[in-house]
């Protein structure tokens, strides 16, 4: 089978659609599938060995970094060169059997058949919380888009529920893929995190731990509330700690972190580089997540992954990933999100209980199930239009 990928989410710093680029692409790869990636300015087969790409790669991010300082409306203009760009490198690739699969939602124009993976509708369900440009560039695109592709993918059951209420997609055109954790998320010996953790000025099994980017659907502002409310010898031992990049529309968020810094309470990580980040949720003493909108939810994953109890809000996909193997509550409830935190700080046995029970359901989820269910996708789409496999 010849499949062209848009491998542009693994040029920035790798969030959500990013992981899901990188290991879906990993598994299909040890498949025996080997997909030509476009990079924004290049195609090349294959994938890079890291979360790092490849030197070419590298310089493209560069330039977007560039065009985002300089220039207004860099969203828009880095889909005009984009689009641009992969129109010239996939010239004659519909004709040559060739199948696209967009990852990031919305596909470049592509004469042949197309996949398309629809991660969540946060841009319409909650428009708010996203960059103006970016909703303006959703609204405008993805209706057309879903009426175009030949299948679409989506990594919930809850997010195939929006785009069928939204969109009125049929049955036969959508397929679920849930996602995994990385094998590199797994318990390690506190004795084997306490140097790398040094580094941060953190100790193995003594913060509570939410990774996400700074933004509003991350509702971390609840979690700060919650967290503020618990009893001071509690928030002195159990520091919060939050990995993530700045997102937008963080003022407010910002402001009322202020105080709990200033006690050293809270303490902003930051991007944390791909090979700490599973160290750091293996140290963490349990793991919040208050999101309040998600397409999947990796990071509550990730963490039972690490055996680390969780606690995360019962918001779309959450309850699909958590199950009963953590707690759940209300984004809006702080005071269920505070109860959530205490429990799992104070009742060491129970959360111990619920680490236990995390390890054993994050076991079920794999990277090569999903990679199998998408390639069943792909045979389906080329099957239709006459394709080898």
């Amino acid at each position: 089978m010849k499949l062209l990928v848009n491998g542009v989410p693994l040029l920035a710093p790798l969030t959500g659609i990013g992981q899901y680029t990188r290991q879906l692409f990993t598994a299909l790869r040890a498949d025996g599938l080997d997909p030509l990636m476009f990079y924004g300015l290049h195609c090349e087969h294959g994938l890079p060995a890291t979360a790092e790409v490849s030197g070419t790669a590298r310089n493209t991010r560069r330039a977007y970094d560039l065009v985002r300082k300089v220039l207004p409306n860099p969203r828009e203009l880095k889909r005009l060169v984009e689009r641009a760009s992969f129109a010239w490198h996939a010239r004659g690739l519909a004709s040559a059997g060739y199948l696209y699969h967009e990852p990031n939602i919305l596909p470049q124009r592509y004469a042949g058949p197309t996949v398309i993976t629809v991660h969540d509708l946060s841009c319409f369900d909650h428009p708010e919380t996203h960059p103006a440009d970016r909703v303006a560039i959703m609204h405008r695109e993805l209706p057309r888009a879903i009426e175009r592709a030949d299948h679409i993918i989506v990594i919930s059951e809850a997010t195939r529920r929006a785009v069928q209420q939204r969109f009125a997609v049929p049955d036969a055109r959508l397929s679920v893929t849930l996602l995994a954790a990385d094998p590199r998320f797994a318990p390690r010996p506190a004795a084997s995190l306490a140097l790398p953790l040094a580094g941060m000025h953190l100790s193995p099994g003594n913060y509570v731990l939410c990774v996400g980017t700074l933004e509003p659907r991350k509702n971390l502002g609840v979690l700060f509330e919650a967290y503020a409310g618990l009893p001071a010898a509690l928030r002195q031992r159990f520091p919060l700690v939050v990995a993530g990049m700045a997102g937008w529309h963080t003022d407010a968020l910002m402001a009322s972190a202020r105080q709990l810094m200033a006690k050293g309470e809270l303490r902003l990580l930051g991007y944390v580089s791909d090979a700490l980040l599973p160290l750091l949720y293996a140290g963490a003493a349990a793991f919040a997540y208050p999101s309040r909108y998600e397409g999947f939810g990796l990071p509550p994953l990730e963490a039972m992954a690490c055996g680390v109890p969780v606690l995360a809000s019962s918001a779309t996909s959450l309850p699909e990933v958590v199950g009963d193997a953590g707690l759940l509550a209300d984004p809006d409830d702080v005071d269920a999100m505070r109860a959530g935190l205490l429990r799992l700080l104070d009742d060491r046995a129970g959360a111990q209980q619920l680490a236990a029970a995390g390890l054993a359901r994050a076991a079920g989820f794999s990277w090569a199930r999903c990679a199998a269910e998408t390639r069943a996708v792909y045979r389906q789409v080329a099957a239709r239009h006459g394709l080898p496999d």
